[in-house]
């Protein structure tokens, strides 16, 4: 809670997506000009925003549990929930005990203005002023475009996030540049379908060319693209990663299934061909890059064959990481009714399965680049070890000081393992 004479504190809890993230740093923004510092370790908070996801039963579950845990942490707070939990259920959330809030997607935008508007807020002593510095991140995550039209069969997100909406470029310039005054030095562009960012207005190849506007942006270091998929990695999109320097080589392409049957009953706007040969270019085309992916394992009617498949084209990408999801019957999608549901031990063994082989992917990744000099951004330290990420997104560790903090710098890899690697600052490049 707020000291006397000092700002009143609010918290920030963010489940799911880097779209979440990029819409609670946004909140974050609006509630500072509004008076709110954020509530550290060990502060009692007067707000908590709590942002949620749905897109699995298992998300929805840990939502549910998280509003209860903090309403339960914090009686004296103001609790506010968002996020697509809030819209797909927000009768549900609404009657969780200590829920004081309830905010739809398309009113996170005005959620400090809304935030502000209850009661017990309004007591608050809050003081308009200029944002402050502080942020949930190292690094921000920008809202580039909302909204699906693509309808996978597993999927509930067309019906919480909306029809394909882009954010105009010189609002997003505009962003960049005040997010790059505040100290930011790497950015993520994201968005619920990123890679279709213009197409609403009819544009082409609208994610190259507002990756270009923002790489020209003075201050800004790296600027980091979040999900695509397959048939968004154009050739303009894959010169844009390879020419410019600001741009981390990496690649997040979600695969989902090896075979092309499971991707017809999942409604995906790929096979496996045009995959593999998207990615293929682009790893041909860009030295080093990571390509990370999603998978979903045991999607109904996926045979013990079908699941081969997806192992067989996992092997011949050589993923530098993997997220695997057992296939859980989403309410409200047209695959929670299809017949040929799997035994959840049979979709937990196959999960394991391409775990492991995920596992022994990335640490063949991380090895590739032991003597290797990385660009390393610097996300925090203790015990005299700094810790940051490299532009290919492999996580290093390396003795460094707080000094460091929120730095690019050099650093030569010397030993790898699961997780990432440890190394040798060599030099501070940038600032």
């Amino acid at each position: 809670m707020a000291e006397p004479g000092g700002a009143p504190k609010v918290a920030f809890k963010t489940l799911g997506c880097r779209l979440n993230q990029a819409e609670s740093e946004k909140a974050l923004e609006g509630l500072g000009a509004r008076g709110f510092d954020l509530a550290h370790a060990g502060e009692q908070p007067d707000v908590v925003v709590i942002n949620t996801c749905t897109v699995t039963r298992e998300s929805t579950a840990s939502s549910r549990r998280l509003i209860r845990k903090t309403a339960e942490q914090h009686p004296g707070a103001t609790v506010v929930v968002t996020g697509c939990y809030a819209v797909s259920n927000p009768e549900e959330v609404a009657a969780i005990p200590g829920v004081d809030l309830v905010v739809h997607n398309d009113d996170k935008d005005r959620i400090a203005e809304l935030v502000a508007g209850v009661p017990a807020v309004r007591r608050l002593p809050l003081t308009v002023r200029p944002a402050p510095q502080e942020r949930l991140r190292t690094r921000v995550a920008i809202k580039a475009q909302t909204g699906c039209d693509e309808w996978c069969t597993f999927c509930i997100i067309p019906r919480t996030r909306g029809p394909l909406r882009s954010y105009p470029a010189e609002e997003l310039v505009a962003d960049v540049r005040r997010q790059v005054d505040r100290g930011v030095r790497e950015v993520v562009l994201t968005g619920v379908h990123l890679g279709k960012y213009g197409e609403d207005a009819g544009e082409r190849d609208g994610l190259a060319r507002l990756v270009e506007r923002l790489t020209a942006i003075d201050g800004l270091l790296r600027l980091r693209i979040s999900s695509v998929l397959p048939v968004q990695v154009t050739p303009a999109l894959v010169e844009r990663v390879r020419d410019d320097p600001k741009v981390c080589r990496h690649l997040h392409v979600p695969l989902q299934a090896g075979d092309d049957q499971v991707l017809e009953r999942m409604h995906r706007p790929y096979r496996i061909a045009q995959f593999l040969d998207r990615v293929e270019h682009a790893a041909a085309e860009i030295p080093g890059l990571g390509l990370s992916t999603d998978i979903i394992v045991g999607f109904p009617g996926e045979t013990a064959e079908q699941f081969g498949r997806t192992l067989e084209v996992t092997e011949r990408v050589g993923f530098s990481k993997l997220h695997v999801f057992r296939y859980s019957q989403r309410p409200g999608t047209p695959a929670a009714e299809l017949p040929d549901q799997l035994p959840e031990p049979e979709k937990k063994a196959r999960a394991r399965e391409l775990i492991a082989l995920g596992a022994r992917l990335r640490r063949a990744f991380h090895e590739a680049h032991v003597g290797e000099r990385l660009e390393v951004l610097v996300e925090g330290d203790g015990d005299g070890v700094a810790e940051g990420t490299s532009d290919n997104y492999i996580k290093v560790r390396f003795a460094g000081g707080p000094e460091l903090a929120d730095r690019l710098v050099a650093v030569r890899g010397l030993r790898a393992d699961n997780e990432g690697m440890e190394g040798q600052l060599e030099e501070e490049p940038a600032a």
